[in-house]
């Protein structure tokens, strides 16, 4: 079952300042970075990009759909949600989701409400379930 999971709203540019994105999607990201900035490996970025992320979160209780984070993220996204069209054609904006599951098959369930919600932001959606190693008696 799905125990924990992330999700992150990004949009990446090679002109776009991530400032104009702010402005048109209405969201305060929680990290930008720019086009020409130095990276600690010496090497030098080639794109702007802008990112809103939830953090690492754990399923409750109440919900063990494993889709906590990916909610938390549409629901800071809702003041975005049509607006994503608006950006300019260079921008690439897609949201990552992703989980880690106690045993070694695991999986989403996405419940129709979720998914409307990804509609309306009118984004695609990358996940990905990170399993735990499966015990040899189990082949």
């Amino acid at each position: 079952m799905i125990q924990w999971g992330r999700a992150t709203f990004t949009v990446l540019s090679e002109t776009t300042d991530p400032d104009v994105v702010t402005q048109l999607l209405g969201l305060d990201p929680s990290e930008v970075w720019r086009k020409g900035e130095m990276l600690r490996s010496g090497r030098v970025r080639t794109h702007h990009g802008w990112s809103l992320d939830v953090g690492a979160l754990d399923n409750t209780e109440i919900d063990q759909t494993g889709t906590r984070p990916l909610r938390e993220l549409l629901d800071r996204c809702t003041a975005a949600a049509g607006r994503v069209a608006d950006l300019p054609e260079d921008c690439e904006a897609r949201i990552w989701w992703s989980a880690s599951s106690d045993s070694s098959q695991g999986g989403f369930v996405l419940p129709f409400e979720v998914a409307a919600q990804i509609g309306e932001l009118g984004v695609d959606v990358y996940a990905t379930v990170y399993l735990a190693e499966g015990d040899e008696s189990d082949d």
